[in-house]
């Protein structure tokens, strides 16, 4: 199938796989911050992806906001319920271990998904955007401003993210609880208050991937349930114990789904991400990075 493919469609293959990995390292790692804090994966955190892509479809597309104003109101939004389902959900059974908070999470992924039906209806949307302009190479488009925006915003959040757990207060206390969760609490560390902002942080940036999702493609009901396996994917691939590995897991991912195209049918991409982690996992059990993750 790779056959007789001009250049710049590998090219242009490229930037589907960036647009798709960074998309994808703004879900991973919010996941991967919830692990690392909470000690469990939150199979609801893909719902979290498909919440914030529907909020900013309802308050673009429905209500009529500005973009940019509808896609910050469905942030903090999806930020808001995400630290509602940690006090209200999970917060209470902590105590019981990370086998009830996965069941939970399942519990809870089923709920988030049967009421956006109930909402929204079962047919896709879409954010209906101006049309785009794109920029060619030899007459061939290779990449749009749609493309470039998703990429740009992608990555400004991971520096941001990344300045905020290296430079303040607060990201240090995260990293501290992330690595040690008993020495940080013993070191006088609100733990409490550090994980409530975990919540708030990751279910913003799965707000966030949403959001991208949608203005690249279009929103459906069952997104969250295609996009947490995937997550999970990343999420071994780059070490479920480090937050910078997700992050490189992400993009490898991103890349080898769309790449793949070139040379396999689509409705193999996401059977690509689980070959590619069974490749390396054969090699390094603990995943590319490999952080100690507590537990």
């Amino acid at each position: 199938m790779g056959e007789g493919v001009p250049r710049v469609q590998y090219l242009q293959y490229v930037v589907f796989g960036l647009v798709t990995g960074t998309i994808l390292l703004l879900g991973t790692v919010g996941f991967s911050m919830i692990r690392r804090v909470d000690n469990f994966l939150n199979i609801a955190h893909g719902q979290m992806v498909a919440l914030g892509a529907y909020l900013g479809y309802l308050f673009y597309a429905m209500i009529g906001l500005p973009l940019v104003v509808a896609s910050v109101l469905a942030i903090a939004s999806t930020a808001v319920l995400g630290w509602a389902s940690h006090r209200i959900v999970f917060n209470p059974i902590r105590g019981h271990g990370p086998l009830y908070l996965l069941f939970t999470s399942v519990g809870l992924a089923y709920v988030i998904h049967g009421s956006l039906e109930a909402i929204f209806g079962t047919r896709p949307k879409a954010f209906i955007l101006p049309e785009p302009r794109f920029f060619s190479i030899a007459g061939e488009p290779l990449v749009s401003t749609v493309e470039i925006f998703i990429i740009v915003v992608a990555i400004v959040s991971a520096v941001a993210l990344h300045l905020f757990l290296t430079r303040t207060r607060a990201g240090m206390a995260v990293r501290a609880m992330s690595s040690e969760y008993d020495l940080a609490r013993v070191r006088g560390i609100n733990t409490s208050r550090v994980a409530a902002l975990v919540w708030i942080l990751a279910s913003g940036l799965a707000g966030l991937a949403g959001i991208l999702m949608g203005i690249q493609g279009t929103v459906y009901t069952d997104m969250g349930w295609a996009i947490i396996l995937v997550i999970l994917s990343a999420a071994v691939l780059g070490g479920l114990g480090s937050i910078y590995g997700v992050m490189v897991g992400a993009m490898l991912i991103g890349l080898s789904m769309d790449l793949s195209v070139i040379w396999l049918p689509p409705a193999y991409r996401s059977a690509v991400a689980f070959m590619v982690i069974m490749l390396v996992l054969v090699v390094r059990p603990q995943g590319i990075f490999g952080g100690v993750s507590r537990g």
